[in-house]
């Protein structure tokens, strides 16, 4: 499995209201790493690289996306800064990738499996164990279905067909939000995923 990164800022006065948000990603591409092996520590390492650069390669695109959508300032206003203000946003959120093996050597490549899913399921509860969060963000339409099915199947007895922006769960007798977000990749409105996310954690 991937281990999660962890903001310094997880659970702790932040810019979330100190709320535990876990942001959940489908998948980890490597061109570094065979397809299908394991390494522990790559969300960690990759976290650490997009805190460390100013350069922004293509595949950034996503964490900036997501980073813009949960501080509601605009674009301009965090790469303007010093040192360039998303990684500050980040260390408010613990983030982690679903399937826990390498996927493909390109976000082109391979979609996740049957196989892969199921194989995610005790990494997930795991980290779920380990950072109780409050409030999942599940990037990706594919994907939110699928971790509502493995975990908390009798939640929706359809969830593929579900297009609400969130769903409450239970899990050891605690409420987790899950927010069902279009993946931050591509045609993606900062200030509309802004707006989703404040009111869906407002009441928790």
């Amino acid at each position: 499995m991937f281990e999660p990164w962890v903001g310094e800022n997880y659970g702790n006065s932040n810019l979330l209201g100190g709320k535990r948000i876990l942001v959940v990603g489908e998948s980890h591409h490597s061109l570094e790493h065979p397809v299908n092996s394991e390494v522990p520590d790559l969300t960690q390492r990759v976290m650490e690289h997009y805190g460390r650069t100013q350069e922004r390669g293509k595949w950034m695109r996503t964490l900036d996306n997501i980073a813009w959508t949960l501080s509601g300032q605009k674009r301009s206003d965090l790469v303007a800064s010093v040192h360039r203000g998303e990684f500050s946003v980040w260390q408010s959120v613990a983030f982690y990738n679903y399937v826990p093996v390498i996927l493909a050597d390109s976000a082109r490549g391979n979609r996740p499996t049957a196989k892969h899913f199921q194989m995610a399921v005790e990494p997930f509860e795991k980290v779920l164990r380990v950072l109780s969060p409050e409030v999942l963000i599940i990037c990706g339409y594919g994907l939110f279905p699928n971790v509502i099915r493995n975990h908390w199947p009798t939640s929706l007895a359809k969830p593929w067909d579900f297009s609400g922006e969130f769903l409450d769960v239970l899990r050891d007798d605690q409420k987790i939000r899950c927010i069902r977000m279009l993946h931050p990749s591509t045609s993606f409105s900062h200030s509309r995923w802004h707006t989703v996310i404040s009111n869906a954690v407002v009441d928790l």
